[in-house]
Formats: C-alpha cells, sequence, structure tokens
C-alpha cells in the first residue's frame, strides 16, 4: 500500500473510532429535526398570553377585540390549511371554502372537523388542537397604576394565570388615538401592531362619517387588495411563477449553508490533527518514512473519506426523507421545496463545490496548522483568514436577488468563492458548459494550492518555521 494511503487509512480509523464521531453521527439528525420542528411545538404547547384592553372609549376596545379575534381566525385558517395540505392535499381548498363561511373562528374550525370525518375520518386523529396565542379578559383593576403589580408578575389573577400585558388606549387633545403598551415582554410587538391596525380602521371610520358616509365604507376600502402575478419572461408555457419554480432558489440557499458549515468544519478537523500531531512529535515519526507532500495528501484524504462516511449515513437518511415527502406532498410547499433539494443540477453543483471547496479550504488550513505550535498561537493567524473566508457568505443574499448581476458573475470564477455562489446561481439557469468551467478552474486552483501547501507544510514540519520563529529575539 502506498505511503498516501497509508496516512489516509491512519487518520480515518482515528476519527471513525473515537465515540464523538458515532455519537454526532446519530445525534446531528435529532438536533436538526429540533432545530426545524422545535419552535413550532413550543408554539403549539405554550398557553395563550393574558391580555388585557382598557380603554376611554368603548368603540375604540371593540375595534382593538375585533383585530384580535381576527387574526385568531387567521391562524386557524393557516394552520388547518398547512396541515390538510400535508396530510390531505385534496381537502385543502374544500376546507378553506367552509371555513370561509363560518361566521367565527370557532363556527370555521367545527366546520372543517366535520367536512374531515366526513371525507377523510382517519386524518381526524392527528387534526391540530388550535389553541389560542392570547386570551382577552376584563381589566383586574380600575387603572393602569392599579395593575402595576399583576403586569409585573407580584400579583397573580383570580384564576392563578399571569396577565401577560395590558393596551391603554386614548385619545389626545385632539381626539387622535394613542396606544400604551404596559408589559414586560419587551421585544413582542405584535398586540401593539394589531391595535395599531385596529384604530388606523376605526379613524377612517370616523373620517368617512364625519362626511356623511357609512363605517361600513371603510371596510369596503380595506378589501382593495391588488392582485400581483409574476411572469418569467424564459418561460415557453405563459404560465405565471408558482411556489414550485421558486423552490429551487429556496433549496440552493439551504444547500449553500449546509456546504459553507461542513467546509470549515471538516477544514478546523485538519487545523487541529495537525497542530496536535506536531506538538506531539507525531509528524516527526512520519516524516521517517513518508515524505510532507504524501502526509498532505494523506491527511486530506483520510478526512474526506470520514466526511464521506458521513455524507453516505445523512444522504441516504435525507434522500429517503425527501423522496417520500415530494411524491407524498407534492401539492404543498414543502412536499415542492423537497422536489428541488432533488434536481440533478444542483446536485452536481453541490457535489463539485463540496470536493473543491473542501480540498481547497483544507490544503490552507493544514499549510496553516503546520506553521503554528498550538491552537491557541492558531487563533491569532485564523482571524482574519476566517473573515476572509466569510466573505463568500456576504455574498449569498445579493446573489439570491440577482444571481446575474456582473458583479456576482465575476466573483463565481474566483476559485475560492466558486463553491458557493455555484450553488446559489444554478437555479438560474446557469448552463452546463459554465458549470464544466467552473468546476476545471476549481480544480487546476486545487493543484495550486496543494503545490503551494506542501511547500508551506514542509517548511512547517521539516524546517520547523512557524509563528514564533518570526519574533524578534531580544538581544544578548
Amino acid at each position: 500500500m502506498s505511503p498516501v494511503l497509508l496516512v489516509a487509512r491512519r487518520d480515518y480509523f482515528a476519527y471513525v473510532g473515537a465515540w464523538g464521531f458515532w455519537l454526532s453521527l446519530l445525534t446531528a439528525p435529532l438536533i436538526i429535526a429540533a432545530l426545524l420542528f422545535g419552535p413550532i411545538l413550543l408554539a403549539r404547547a405554550e398557553p395563550p398570553r393574558v391580555l388585557t384592553i382598557v380603554a376611554e372609549r368603548a368603540t375604540d376596545a371593540e375595534a382593538v377585540k375585533a383585530a384580535f379575534a381576527e387574526q385568531a381566525r387567521r391562524d386557524a385558517r393557516t394552520e388547518i390549511s398547512a396541515y390538510l395540505g400535508a396530510a390531505a392535499p385534496s381537502l385543502q381548498a374544500p376546507a378553506q371554502a367552509a371555513f370561509d363561511a363560518a361566521p367565527d373562528r370557532a363556527a370555521g374550525i367545527a366546520a372543517v372537523r366535520a367536512l374531515v370525518a366526513q371525507r377523510a375520518p382517519n386524518v381526524l386523529t392527528a387534526f391540530p388542537s388550535l389553541s389560542l396565542r392570547y386570551q382577552l379578559i376584563d381589566p383586574p383593576a380600575a387603572s393602569m397604576e392599579a395593575m402595576r403589580p399583576y403586569l409585573d408578575g407580584q400579583q397573580l389573577l383570580a384564576d392563578g394565570n399571569a396577565l401577560y400585558g395590558a393596551l391603554h388606549i386614548r385619545r389626545d387633545e385632539h381626539g387622535a388615538p394613542v396606544i400604551e403598551y404596559w408589559s414586560t415582554a419587551l421585544s413582542h410587538d405584535e398586540p401593539t401592531n394589531l391595535a395599531h391596525r385596529a384604530m388606523r380602521l376605526e379613524m377612517q371610520r370616523e373620517a368617512l362619517a364625519a362626511q356623511g358616509l357609512p363605517p361600513t365604507e371603510a371596510e369596503r376600502l380595506q378589501a382593495f387588495d391588488p392582485q400581483i402575478v409574476q411572469f418569467d419572461p424564459r418561460s415557453t408555457t405563459g404560465a405565471s411563477v408558482t411556489v414550485r419554480d421558486r423552490a429551487p432558489f429556496y433549496a440552493a440557499l439551504a444547500l449553500a449553508f449546509i456546504l459553507w458549515s461542513i467546509v470549515f468544519s471538516v477544514a478546523n478537523m485538519l487545523l487541529n490533527g495537525v497542530i496536535e500531531e506536531k506538538s506531539n512529535k507525531i509528524l516527526d515519526t512520519l516524516l521517517t518514512s513518508v515524505s510532507p507532500l504524501q502526509i498532505l495528501i494523506g491527511k486530506l484524504l483520510g478526512v474526506a473519506a470520514v466526511s464521506a462516511t458521513l455524507f453516505m449515513f445523512w444522504g441516504a437518511l435525507g434522500g429517503t426523507l425527501l423522496t417520500i415527502a415530494a411524491e407524498r406532498a407534492s401539492d404543498n410547499i414543502f412536499g415542492q421545496v423537497a422536489a428541488a433539494f432533488l434536481e440533478p443540477r444542483l446536485l452536481v453543483a453541490f457535489f463539485v463545490g463540496f470536493v473543491a471547496g473542501y480540498l481547497m479550504y483544507g490544503a490552507i488550513f493544514l499549510s496553516l496548522g503546520s506553521l503554528c505550535e498550538s491552537v491557541q498561537e492558531a487563533q491569532t493567524l485564523l482571524g482574519p483568514v476566517a473573515l476572509f473566508l466569510a466573505l463568500p457568505m456576504m455574498l449569498i443574499t445579493p446573489a439570491l436577488d440577482n444571481p446575474n448581476a456582473p458583479i456576482i458573475e465575476m466573483a463565481s470564477w474566483f476559485p475560492l468563492f466558486t463553491p458557493f455562489l455555484l450553488l446559489i446561481r444554478a437555479p438560474s439557469g446557469l448552463s452546463w458548459i459554465e458549470i464544466a468551467g467552473q468546476g476545471g478552474l476549481m480544480i487546476l486552483t486545487v493543484i495550486l494550492i496543494l503545490w503551494l501547501a506542501s511547500l508551506v507544510f514542509r517548511a512547517g514540519v521539516v524546517g520547523q518555521v512557524g509563528l514564533s520563529s518570526w519574533r524578534r529575539k531580544p538581544k544578548g
């Protein structure tokens, strides 16, 4: 067996044999699932936030209460639509119609449940609970000052719950509404937004009434909502742009962040590994029978094999889940995004970007590690390097907004940026020729970087050149 493969095998089994590898292999899907679905589950499990409304005018209080009721109705409609879109897509449209025809939220939920029970009773067992986000109660005290103990948590309500916040709506000397929000949750502004929209509509009603128009005219004016339809001039069918058309861009954005995270996590593995082996004199032992270039390439191949093992597991698991989602939920946004992940152009761009990006950045981090005597010393060198390597992520947002902008096209031909921008630009109609050209340029860059890295690696490992050797020695 060649020395390169011996080094690669040694590094591979060193990583795979560690218990942390298997722990990360098994727990990573669970962590990703928790990050994706945890906020949803927490939001559903959270009890309603108790609010009270204090208003000088009864009409103002009723307007704000109506706004909260309408928001609760929209929330229920959205959650029902999302659930049926995944569980029973054929019932999504009739369920929405039944909900909209009902006079209020509770009646709408009951109408949908009756429809589901009639047409798809097996789906009813997992029907969402549809809890309220806000519960409106009568003021527990006569004034805002008297409600301070309830708002700061010193005193509970009669039912044992805590008062989350209070909306105090008053009128100034000109009759304009002033909304005061009292709550310890300083970052939560949804209640004030709902109250603001409600009072703006109430002022429109008052202004129209002063002109002799009925109050219902305000609702009619609010209902005016221009329809927006987007078209792609490259389409030959003439159909408008749908979520299915946008799904590849969402998938490309997710894959770009995944690629960046994987490449740099693996590169850090190489950096820490070479520093540890250099400090433990393991590299000195290897150099007795293996050249520095062979060590460099062997370490790259060894950690690449570790990454391939992870990809085989995660890819099989993720590919299976995406295929199932794409087949069973093709009528909703989740299924359309899942199908976009399996688009051949994206998969090729991801594979090419990972291989080239890993080899480029891995060689750079290996050469940097050879110049450092400790991890602490490496941190001083990696600061500016990390900032430079973070530049591709700063270009992702403008590239997603305008993938064919001249500066984005130029940056995509810069090899260190290519792996990430190639992914972002792939859904915008990037030709296979351009993908092949950028892939070929990255291969040439990889060869150049490997050659330069071998020189730095040789100087750092054999010549014992390091950051500490460049420091000015004190005069004797």
